[in-house]
């Protein structure tokens, strides 16, 4: 395929996130070091119920109508294994060829684990020189049976699984397409998902921190429904719309000046404790990998996930920490961003941020 300017332009693997709320597959069209949707399709799915066996039921036929309605260019797919399916640990890894720091990383990760799984798939990446004595590598494991199941998933679809990633570096390569982040600026992705709210810190382009910080959208919705004596479902539409109402410096003011709805600030009140938790890690972890880094200094953090674009979020977590807070949407207008996408209320990219990092490393 050939763009009007004649730059030869590459069609990528199709990203496909497997999440509790759903699926979504996105295939990208890549020239030079940017990218741009080609083809892109999601199903959601009824998260008040359903047992494991009918949520595969369902994951089953809503993949394979994803593959028929959006046509995609091959059938090649990147898949990724999510928290807390993968288990991260920091390692001090020796100099060694590549095949025996493999073997090194397996032993190591298998002994950490202590038999909580029959058989795990390990990888590892390392971490940026330090001048002081911190862990010089990450490793992750996740059990073999969820690597076999993802692989089967995309079989059953007509798809050919060829990358097994792990999400946390698709975040990564994800918001370094969205900015260009120096070598010595510590930024991160905070993905709010269904069950939990996962930071990945980076240096550069490389993650160097990976954990959860606190509980995820889902459990913020039940606090809501049982403060309020609402169902479930309406509470999520009472989050989704109205938000959290900021402080007297921040507050959003209606028409005539009359401040936001009284309803945004009876959700921060219901809220603020699990919002304050999830502050002060987000917190501790910038400044453990600042002590790992002398010399470096903190930079953005971009939203991700279901929860990302709950109203006034960003701003709130940004007045709390001190640096720069913006969903992912925020960057489509960048200089410096290399992706487009046609972002909106019905696809909002920050739903398609974990697709999109697939994409682009599949």
């Amino acid at each position: 395929m050939v763009s009007v300017l004649g730059v030869r332009q590459k069609t990528t693997a199709i990203g496909l996130d497997i999440g509790e709320c759903g699926v979504r597959a996105v295939q990208l069209s890549r020239s030079g070091n940017s990218y741009q949707t080609a083809r892109a399709v999601r199903a959601e799915r009824d998260i008040a119920g359903g047992s494991p066996a009918d949520r595969e039921q369902w994951l089953e036929r809503h993949v394979s109508n994803c593959v028929r309605q959006a046509s995609f260019k091959g059938r090649s797919a990147s898949v990724a294994v999510c928290q807390p399916d993968a288990e991260f640990h920091a390692l001090d890894l020796p100099e060694a060829k590549p095949t025996e720091l493999g073997e090194i990383v397996q032993n190591e990760v298998t002994r950490l684990l202590a038999g909580q799984y029959n058989r795990v798939e390990t990888a590892y990446w390392r971490l940026p020189h330090t001048s002081i004595a911190a862990p010089n590598a990450i490793g992750v494991a996740t059990p073999y049976e969820k690597v076999v199941g993802i692989v089967s998933l995309c079989r059953s679809a007509g798809l050919t699984c060829s990358r097994v990633d792990i999400a946390a570096t698709a975040l990564g390569r994800f918001g370094c397409t969205l900015n260009s982040f120096g070598a010595d600026e510590v930024w991160g992705v905070l993905d709010l998902g269904h069950r939990q709210a996962r930071l990945i810190l980076c240096l550069g382009d490389v993650p160097v921190l990976v954990r959860t910080v606190g509980a995820g959208g889902a459990e913020h919705t039940t606090r809501i429904a049982e403060a309020l004596g609402t169902s479930v479902q309406t509470a999520e539409v009472q989050k989704r719309d109205h938000g959290i109402a900021l402080g007297a410096r921040g507050m959003r003011q209606g028409s005539g000046g009359v401040p936001a709805s009284e309803l945004a600030s009876v959700l921060h009140g219901i809220l603020r404790t699990d919002l304050n938790a999830l502050a002060s890690e987000i917190k501790r972890s910038y400044e453990y990998v600042l002590s790992c880094y002398p010399g470096k200094h903190a930079a953005d953090l971009i939203l991700v996930g279901s929860a990302a674009t709950m109203r006034n979020l960003s701003e709130h977590l940004g007045e709390v920490l001190g640096i720069p807070v913006a969903c992912a949407s925020a960057y489509l207008q960048g200089s410096s961003c290399r992706l487009r996408y046609a972002s909106g209320k019905q696809n909002p990219l920050e739903s398609s941020a974990l697709a999109i990092g697939l994409a682009i490393g599949g």
